[in-house]
C-alpha cells in the first residue's frame, strides 16, 4: 500500500494539529482584539513620551539636549505613524468575501513583518536623538558635576540592554506569529 505524498508529508509531522475551521474565525476575533489593544498602549506610550521630550525641549539647557529632544518627538511620531500604516487592526467582518482562514493568514503575515522589522522603524529611529541628548548632558556642567561619568556608563548600558531585548522579544513575537501562519497553511492545504 503506498501513500499519497501529500498525507504522507502531513503524518510525517511534529505532532501538532493545524486549528479546525471553526476555531480560525475565533482566533481571528481574539487576534484583532488583541491588536487593538496592544496598538493602543503603543499610542499612549508615544503621547507620554513626546509631551515628555516636549518638556526636555524647553527645559534642557544644552543645545544638544534640545536638538536630542527635537529628534526623539520626531522619532515617536514617525513610530506612531508606522504603528498606523503598518500595523493598525483590521475587524475580521472587513474580509469580504475572502475565506476567514485566508484573511488570519494575511493579518498574521502583516503583523510578523512589523514585528521582525522592528529595528528599522522603532529602534533605530531613537538612536541620533538619544546620542545627542547624552552628548549634550556630557556638555551641561551642572549635570556633569553632580553625575559621575560611571553613571552615565551604565545608563547607556541599560539603554543598550533595552532595545536589544526590545528586538529579541519582537523577534520572538514574530517566530510565534510565523508558527500560527504555518498552521493556518496546514489547514488550508488539507482542504
Amino acid at each position: 500500500m503506498t501513500l499519497d505524498p501529500k498525507h504522507a508529508w502531513q503524518a510525517s509531522g511534529d505532532g501538532h494539529d493545524a486549528p479546525a475551521l471553526t476555531d480560525v474565525r475565533a482566533h481571528a476575533d481574539k487576534f484583532y482584539r488583541n491588536v487593538r489593544r496592544q496598538n493602543i498602549v503603543g499610542y499612549v506610550g508615544c503621547i507620554g513620551l513626546a509631551i515628555a521630550f516636549g518638556r526636555n525641549l524647553l527645559v534642557m539647557p544644552h543645545i544638544l539636549q534640545k536638538l536630542g529632544s527635537a529628534w526623539m518627538i520626531a522619532a515617536v511620531l514617525y513610530v506612531a505613524w508606522q504603528i498606523r500604516r503598518r500595523g493598525s487592526a483590521i475587524s475580521p467582518e472587513k474580509s469580504g468575501g475572502m475565506p476567514i482562514s485566508a484573511f488570519l493568514r494575511m493579518q498574521l503575515a502583516r503583523q510578523r513583518d512589523l514585528l521582525s522589522s522592528v529595528l528599522w522603524w522603532y529602534i533605530l529611529p531613537f538612536i541620533p536623538g538619544l546620542a545627542l541628548i547624552l552628548i549634550g548632558n556630557g556638555q551641561d556642567p551642572a549635570l556633569a558635576k553632580h553625575v559621575p561619568i560611571w553613571l552615565r556608563w551604565v545608563a547607556l548600558g541599560t539603554l543598550v540592554t533595552a532595545f536589544a531585548g526590545l528586538w529579541g522579544l519582537n523577534q520572538l513575537g514574530a517566530r510565534r506569529l510565523q508558527r500560527r501562519i504555518d498552521e493556518i497553511d496546514l489547514l488550508m492545504s488539507e482542504d
